[in-house]
Protein backbone atom coordinates (compact mmCIF):
# COMPACT_ATOMS: atom_id res chain seq x y z
CA UNK A 1 0.00 0.00 0.00
CA UNK A 2 1.62 3.59 -0.93
CA UNK A 3 2.06 5.72 1.81
CA UNK A 4 2.76 9.21 1.07
CA UNK A 5 6.03 10.43 2.44
CA UNK A 6 7.33 13.93 1.99
CA UNK A 7 10.94 13.28 0.98
CA UNK A 8 13.21 16.08 0.63
CA UNK A 9 14.82 17.90 -2.26
CA UNK A 10 18.52 16.56 -2.13
CA UNK A 11 20.62 18.86 -0.28
CA UNK A 12 22.92 19.11 -3.53
CA UNK A 13 24.03 22.72 -3.91
CA UNK A 14 24.44 24.20 -7.64
CA UNK A 15 28.06 24.73 -8.53
CA UNK A 16 27.22 29.04 -8.65
CA UNK A 17 30.74 30.90 -7.46
CA UNK A 18 30.14 31.99 -4.02
CA UNK A 19 29.89 36.02 -3.93
CA UNK A 20 32.49 37.98 -3.63
CA UNK A 21 31.91 39.95 -0.25
CA UNK A 22 35.29 39.75 1.01
CA UNK A 23 36.96 42.25 -1.46
CA UNK A 24 33.80 44.26 -0.59
CA UNK A 25 34.10 44.43 3.30
CA UNK A 26 37.57 45.32 2.76
CA UNK A 27 36.66 47.97 0.77
CA UNK A 28 34.35 48.93 2.98
CA UNK A 29 36.35 48.82 6.31
CA UNK A 30 39.27 51.12 4.17
CA UNK A 31 36.65 53.69 3.73
CA UNK A 32 35.60 54.03 7.59
CA UNK A 33 39.19 54.03 8.45
CA UNK A 34 40.53 56.62 6.17
CA UNK A 35 39.46 59.78 8.00
CA UNK A 36 41.22 58.08 11.15
CA UNK A 37 43.88 57.35 8.71
CA UNK A 38 43.83 61.21 7.75
CA UNK A 39 43.06 62.63 11.08
CA UNK A 40 46.29 61.05 11.92
CA UNK A 41 48.69 61.60 9.32
CA UNK A 42 48.03 65.70 10.00
CA UNK A 43 48.53 65.69 13.75
CA UNK A 44 51.82 63.53 13.35
CA UNK A 45 52.65 66.39 10.15
CA UNK A 46 51.73 69.42 11.48
CA UNK A 47 54.70 70.20 13.09
CA UNK A 48 57.60 68.19 10.98
CA UNK A 49 60.56 70.69 11.73
CA UNK A 50 59.88 71.14 15.61
CA UNK A 51 62.63 70.47 17.58
CA UNK A 52 62.98 67.18 19.11
CA UNK A 53 63.77 65.68 22.47
CA UNK A 54 67.92 65.88 22.34
CA UNK A 55 68.28 68.54 19.74
CA UNK A 56 70.44 71.27 21.26
CA UNK A 57 68.57 74.74 22.22
CA UNK A 58 69.28 77.06 20.00
CA UNK A 59 69.76 81.19 21.06
CA UNK A 60 66.24 82.77 21.57
CA UNK A 61 66.74 86.20 21.24
CA UNK A 62 63.12 88.19 21.71
CA UNK A 63 61.80 91.58 23.12
CA UNK A 64 60.34 91.32 26.77
CA UNK A 65 56.54 92.81 26.66
CA UNK A 66 57.14 93.93 29.88
CA UNK A 67 60.23 96.19 30.08
CA UNK A 68 60.52 96.41 25.91
CA UNK A 69 64.21 95.51 26.53
CA UNK A 70 65.48 92.34 24.04
CA UNK A 71 66.65 89.84 25.69
CA UNK A 72 69.12 86.59 24.46
CA UNK A 73 68.56 83.26 26.19
CA UNK A 74 71.00 80.80 26.03
CA UNK A 75 69.10 77.96 28.99
CA UNK A 76 73.26 77.55 29.77
CA UNK A 77 72.51 75.64 33.24
CA UNK A 78 68.96 76.65 33.54
CA UNK A 79 65.92 74.18 33.15
CA UNK A 80 63.38 76.11 31.26
CA UNK A 81 59.87 75.57 29.68
CA UNK A 82 58.92 77.61 26.46
CA UNK A 83 55.91 77.80 25.18
CA UNK A 84 54.83 79.58 21.59
CA UNK A 85 51.90 80.94 21.41
CA UNK A 86 49.53 83.09 19.25
CA UNK A 87 47.24 85.99 20.83
CA UNK A 88 43.97 85.05 18.78
CA UNK A 89 44.39 81.34 19.13
CA UNK A 90 41.38 80.41 21.55
CA UNK A 91 44.11 76.73 22.14
CA UNK A 92 46.54 79.10 22.89
CA UNK A 93 44.64 81.31 25.39
CA UNK A 94 43.76 78.46 27.39
CA UNK A 95 47.03 76.50 27.07
CA UNK A 96 49.01 80.43 27.86
CA UNK A 97 46.36 80.38 31.10
CA UNK A 98 47.36 77.00 32.16
CA UNK A 99 51.42 78.49 31.34
CA UNK A 100 50.47 80.87 33.69
CA UNK A 101 49.25 78.76 36.65
CA UNK A 102 52.42 76.15 36.12
CA UNK A 103 54.77 79.12 36.01
CA UNK A 104 53.05 80.28 39.52
CA UNK A 105 53.88 76.80 41.17
CA UNK A 106 57.20 75.63 40.18
CA UNK A 107 58.46 79.20 38.61
CA UNK A 108 61.65 79.03 41.67
CA UNK A 109 62.62 76.19 40.05
CA UNK A 110 62.18 76.31 36.23
CA UNK A 111 62.29 79.61 33.81
CA UNK A 112 59.10 80.01 31.99
CA UNK A 113 59.15 81.83 28.90
CA UNK A 114 55.74 82.74 27.10
CA UNK A 115 56.84 83.79 23.68
CA UNK A 116 54.16 85.56 21.34
CA UNK A 117 54.29 85.21 17.79
CA UNK A 118 51.57 88.11 17.50
CA UNK A 119 52.09 91.68 17.56
CA UNK A 120 52.91 93.41 20.76
CA UNK A 121 49.25 95.23 21.14
CA UNK A 122 47.07 91.76 20.90
CA UNK A 123 49.87 90.12 23.25
CA UNK A 124 49.50 92.77 25.49
CA UNK A 125 45.46 92.99 25.53
CA UNK A 126 45.41 89.37 26.22
CA UNK A 127 48.37 89.23 28.80
CA UNK A 128 45.92 92.29 30.83
CA UNK A 129 42.89 90.89 30.79
CA UNK A 130 44.02 87.67 31.91
CA UNK A 131 45.72 89.03 34.80
CA UNK A 132 49.20 86.72 33.61
CA UNK A 133 52.23 87.15 35.35
CA UNK A 134 54.36 84.35 33.13
CA UNK A 135 56.81 86.08 31.44
CA UNK A 136 55.98 87.50 28.34
CA UNK A 137 58.69 88.01 25.20
CA UNK A 138 57.57 88.96 21.71
CA UNK A 139 59.26 87.02 18.50
CA UNK A 140 58.86 90.03 16.60
CA UNK A 141 60.88 88.69 13.84
CA UNK A 142 59.86 85.52 13.86
CA UNK A 143 63.79 84.04 14.62
CA UNK A 144 62.98 82.11 17.34
CA UNK A 145 59.62 80.43 16.19
CA UNK A 146 62.22 79.67 12.88
CA UNK A 147 64.85 78.10 14.64
CA UNK A 148 62.88 75.73 17.05
CA UNK A 149 60.70 74.62 14.49
CA UNK A 150 57.48 75.96 15.47
CA UNK A 151 54.80 75.35 12.37
CA UNK A 152 51.77 75.06 14.31
CA UNK A 153 50.80 76.93 18.32
CA UNK A 154 50.62 76.20 20.82
CA UNK A 155 54.07 74.72 21.01
CA UNK A 156 56.20 73.64 23.89
CA UNK A 157 59.52 72.74 24.73
CA UNK A 158 60.95 72.01 27.72
CA UNK A 159 65.13 72.49 28.19
CA UNK A 160 67.60 70.40 30.36
CA UNK A 161 70.37 72.23 32.03
CA UNK A 162 72.46 69.99 29.37
CA UNK A 163 71.35 72.69 27.13
CA UNK A 164 68.94 69.92 24.90
CA UNK A 165 65.57 69.64 24.36
CA UNK A 166 63.55 67.29 26.91
CA UNK A 167 60.37 67.70 25.30
CA UNK A 168 58.54 69.11 22.52
CA UNK A 169 55.12 68.96 21.66
CA UNK A 170 52.08 71.14 20.01
CA UNK A 171 48.68 71.51 20.29
CA UNK A 172 46.39 71.80 23.80
CA UNK A 173 46.47 69.56 26.51
CA UNK A 174 44.82 69.63 29.67
CA UNK A 175 46.19 71.21 33.04
CA UNK A 176 47.00 67.92 34.50
CA UNK A 177 48.43 66.72 31.85
CA UNK A 178 50.97 69.50 31.61
CA UNK A 179 51.68 69.72 35.65
CA UNK A 180 52.19 65.88 35.67
CA UNK A 181 54.54 66.58 32.77
CA UNK A 182 56.48 69.58 34.52
CA UNK A 183 56.41 67.13 37.61
CA UNK A 184 58.31 64.30 35.69
CA UNK A 185 60.48 67.10 34.04
CA UNK A 186 61.95 68.12 38.05
CA UNK A 187 62.39 64.46 38.71
CA UNK A 188 64.63 63.83 35.94
CA UNK A 189 66.59 67.23 36.06
CA UNK A 190 66.94 66.34 39.89
CA UNK A 191 68.30 63.33 39.13
CA UNK A 192 70.70 63.87 36.59
CA UNK A 193 72.24 66.32 39.09
CA UNK A 194 72.46 63.74 42.12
Amino acid sequence: MPTSQNIAPSDQRSPRPAPRRLPAAIGIALLLCLPTISIIWLYQATNPHLLSPGDPVPVLTARDLASNEIYRFSFKDTPAAVLFFSADCPHCQRELTNFDRLSRRFGERILFLAISLSGKKNTAELVNSDRLEVRTLLDEERTGQERFGVDVVPALFLIGNDETIVYSGSGEEPFTAREQLLIEFLNSVRSIHN
